[in-house]
């Protein structure tokens, strides 16, 4: 799992130092329900991305327990497309809202001893507040991502709510 993630991060660094943009980026972990690598590509002052690749859970309210399990957890991709606005802006840091939409995609061992495994589809909300730091090249992040999603396997699709709560810390080019 070590490797997965070193690999992640080192794949999303390369990807931001070829990035020729005049806007801000960023490069990270996340953790919550997971942990995962993350960054942040601001295409103007206000729009940007965020994506995400790592080992993640998703909460189930039922359809995993049926299976025997309490929750579904798997590597997950997930990209949120951004609107970010200014909260407060002090000697020290800037402190930033944003909010817009998630998609994921994933995959899943569901049953090892069958050989069952599942493939993942969400679509959902995401909304939470920055703190870049002036003097330092960090930024922390929260957020709420509450969405929904389809697994697909073997027996049947099963559909869950789903959600996720974050702290990212990330590395600012720039």
């Amino acid at each position: 799992m070590k490797k997965i993630i070193l690999i992640c991060v080192a794949v999303l660094t390369a990807v931001t130092m070829s990035a020729k943009s005049k806007t801000q980026t960023s490069v990270g972990i996340v953790g919550g329900l997971g942990i995962g690598a993350q960054a942040k590509f601001m295409f103007t002052e206000h729009f940007g991305l965020i994506e995400e690749l790592g080992y993640f859970f998703c909460p189930d309210g039922g359809t995993a327990e049926q299976y025997g399990r309490s929750s579904y957890a798997g590597l997950m991709d997930n990209v949120v497309l951004l609107y970010q606005g200014l909260i407060k802006e002090t000697n020290g840091m800037a402190l930033n809202w944003y909010a817009g939409g998630q998609l994921k995609l994933g995959w899943m061992p569901f049953n090892f001893e069958r050989n069952v495994h599942m493939g993942v589809f969400g679509i959902g909300a995401a909304g939470g507040v920055e703190a870049k730091m002036k003097n330092a090249p960090i930024a922390v992040s929260f957020d709420f991502r509450p969405g929904y999603a389809l697994m697909f396997a073997d027996y049947k699709g099963a559909r869950l709510f789903d959600y996720s709560v974050n702290i990212g810390i990330r590395y600012c080019f720039k």
